[in-house]
């Protein structure tokens, strides 16, 4: 099975071809490189995003808790294999709350229920399609539908918020 999905782009009625994405679950474990010295930094462990849960903007690829190492995601490129960093040195420790939150495994997309601007829930969270080259989530996947990022509200500690109303 490839680990490259054509996905549509949920907001795009241009007609052009859509994105080539990445599903979080392929990518995570992937070892992590450094393009200029070939030196392997880890893996990826976990994803850090957005409070608005429509971009990845880091991974993290080393270390436990507030030890942790995580690269943010402008220094990346996704393989079909490894996923290579710009440099060693561009990865930073834990800076800020949310980081912290990430590592720990407290705000995580995957596995994260699924509720909607009016409180309802609709399962949980089992797999996200990422834009590889830009971090952005495309489509967010429950157990029970599947999310355009466009519908996405925020990502916290409890659940991802999406806005279903105009489906209903």
């Amino acid at each position: 099975m490839s680990s490259i999905r054509e996905t549509p782009a949920a907001t795009d009625t241009t007609g052009a071809a859509p994105p080539t994405t990445m599903s979080m679950h392929v990518v995570l474990g992937r070892q992590v490189v450094a393009a200029d010295t070939a030196q392997e930094i880890g893996e990826i462990k976990a994803f850090v995003v957005d409070r608005s849960g429509r971009a990845i903007t880091k991974v993290h690829v080393a270390g436990r808790k507030k030890k942790a190492r995580l690269l943010p995601w402008s220094s990346l490129t996704v393989g079909p294999d490894v996923v290579m960093a710009s440099s060693a040195a561009d990865s930073t420790g834990v800076a800020a709350d949310r980081d912290l939150e990430a590592v720990k495994g407290h705000i995580d997309i995957v596995g994260a229920r699924i509720l909607d601007t009016d409180g309802f829930e609709h399962g949980t969270v089992t797999d996200v399609d990422f834009d590889p080259t830009n971090g952005l989530i495309v489509l967010v996947h429950g157990n029970r539908l599947a999310i355009g990022a466009d519908r996405v509200r925020s990502l916290g500690r409890y659940a991802i918020v999406v806005d279903l109303s105009e489906l209903e």
